[in-house]
């Protein structure tokens, strides 16, 4: 067997391992040159054996449910789209363009998915902007409705007509006597 040319990414990432991580990965290492592991020389590799180890086995369920259950509730388009990428990662899940899609969009907000959905797109990068276009014109309906919609109109021309309602037929009695 011919010697295993180490990857230049294993090494660097490897260099940042701290405390306890180093100290397992050099008994990893060991233990792969004494052929009791299988041998680490990818990234991905090494994903799959910190995983094994430092990964309870619950953990991963949990981010299933946690992604199953995501919703955007408050928060901004941005930050829901981030939460989703951030546990597909973390659960390195790969969908299909088309399932990522349909899990965006019935995660969004009501009114938000009701407009999404009018419009066609081929990618979830592209997708990922129009609901948060229909975020933003929904906040400056909503901001222009309720900074119009104060009541100082309403109710200084309603006070107005109940005062010249009251003193109109008082001077109409008085005119008329």
């Amino acid at each position: 067997m011919g010697k295993v040319t180490p990857n230049i990414y294993l090494e660097l990432a490897s260099l940042e391992f701290l405390d306890y991580a180093m100290q397992w990965w050099h008994k990893t290492v060991m233990d792969i040159g004494l052929t009791k592991r299988p041998v680490v020389v990818s990234w991905y590799d090494l994903k799959e054996c910190m995983r094994a180890r430092f990964f309870p086995p619950y953990y991963r369920k949990e981010l299933l449910l946690k992604l199953e259950w995501l919703q955007q509730g408050p928060s901004s388009v941005d930050e829901y789209f981030k939460e989703l990428e951030t546990i597909l990662t973390k659960i390195d899940m790969h969908e299909s363009e088309e399932s990522k899609i349909a899990r965006f969009v019935s995660g969004l907000r009501r009114e938000i998915q009701d407009v999404v959905e009018l419009y066609e797109y081929s990618s979830l990068e592209k997708l990922v902007h129009l609901p948060i276009k229909v975020e933003s014109q929904l906040s400056k309906k909503t901001h222009f409705k309720n900074s119009h919609n104060d009541g100082y109109y309403q109710s200084s021309w309603k006070n107005k007509n109940k005062s010249s309602s009251k003193t109109f037929p008082s001077n109409v009695e008085k005119d008329s006597t």
